[in-house]
């Protein structure tokens, strides 16, 4: 029976340092920062044998981003980014060209990696992205994005956030010129995927039709800001959020999301503040209230205490 439940590991994919006061409202030292990880995990699904990254982390050679975000770097220093998430799968046992799906919670440069590592995977973005990385946005200092980040033809940006009788990607009407996506029929034959309310989300979508795996629809952080939600046992769910918080003190409800001054305005970490409030709030009720039946581990991309607490369940081993 136990074959019968996604199988979630970590892969470590590199440390950044974090000034804590531009993420956490009741930190006023500048001067605290944290070393935190960049985590990616494996999913592997049972039924069909697919193996899916959420989430790249950090790149292997820091040279390789651009350079208009390298003023940015310095200011994350110290940064550490070996193993990589491919690094972290050959440790284990595998390639990055093992891979079937890369799941990409956003495109910020802490989540994305090294894409073209994983020849064969299709890529998973929220609506949005493709735009974003076409014509970027205006935000602050690490708002820079690569055109070229992903392969056009192995790339699914998922529709906007509604509920759709049938997949239909959809680009923004900006982004009109990009490579058309494939459809996820393609990538999962007969499964009907559309948004569908999982409460208390609004919009998730079952990846493969079976209610093991859902990707949902988490806005707020970034345009397209995505999730992952795993069920690894009889009575245990995995809420793998991404950035759609970044410290647990804020997805425990003893601090609010930070504001600064940058250029003469009020800023954010997250691009729309409300709706990442509105996000973590149902974060939080999912973990308090459990999911049919089961309790829920919820993981953040940069929970230093979590990453420390699970180093058993680095790939191969698993949560």
């Amino acid at each position: 029976m136990a074959d019968s439940y996604v199988k979630v590991s970590l892969l470590p994919s590199g440390f950044l340092t974090l000034p804590e006061h531009f993420f956490c409202a009741d930190q006023d030292d500048k001067s605290v920062r944290n070393t935190v990880p960049s985590m990616s995990f494996l999913l592997h699904h049972p039924r069909t044998g697919s193996n899916i990254v959420f989430d790249l982390g950090l790149r292997r050679n820091l040279d390789d981003y651009p350079r208009n975000i390298h003023p940015h770097l310095r200011t994350r220093q110290p940064i550490h980014t070996a193993p990589d998430a491919g690094e972290s799968l050959k440790k284990g046992g595998l390639k990055p060209s093992n891979i079937d799906i890369v799941i990409l919670s956003h495109v910020h440069y802490d989540h994305v990696g090294n894409p073209r590592d994983f020849t064969r995977a299709t890529f998973i973005v929220g609506y949005g992205t493709r735009n974003l990385l076409e014509h970027g946005m205006k935000y602050h200092s690490a708002a820079h994005f690569e055109k070229d980040l992903l392969p056009p033809e192995r790339t699914i940006e998922l529709p906007i956030q509604a509920k759709l009788p049938n997949y239909q990607p959809k680009v923004a009407p900006q982004a009109a010129s990009s490579p058309s996506t494939i459809t996820l029929d393609g990538l999962v034959p007969g499964v009907s995927h559309c948004w569908k309310p999982l409460p208390p989300f609004d919009n998730a979508i079952d990846l493969f039709g079976d209610a093991s795996i859902f990707i949902v629809d988490s806005p707020g952080h970034l345009v397209g800001h995505l999730n992952v939600f795993a069920r690894v046992s009889e009575d245990r769910w995995v809420y793998l959020a991404g950035d759609a918080c970044h410290h647990s003190r804020i997805l425990d409800g003893m601090t609010d999301i930070a504001t600064w001054e940058e250029n003469g305005m009020v800023v954010c970490i997250h691009a729309d503040k409300e709706l990442a409030v509105d996000t973590v709030a149902k974060i939080r009720r999912l973990r308090k209230e459990g999911f049919r039946g089961a309790s829920v581990e919820v993981v953040l991309s940069h929970d230093a205490k979590w990453y420390k607490e699970y180093q058993k369940s680095i790939f191969p081993a698993k949560l």
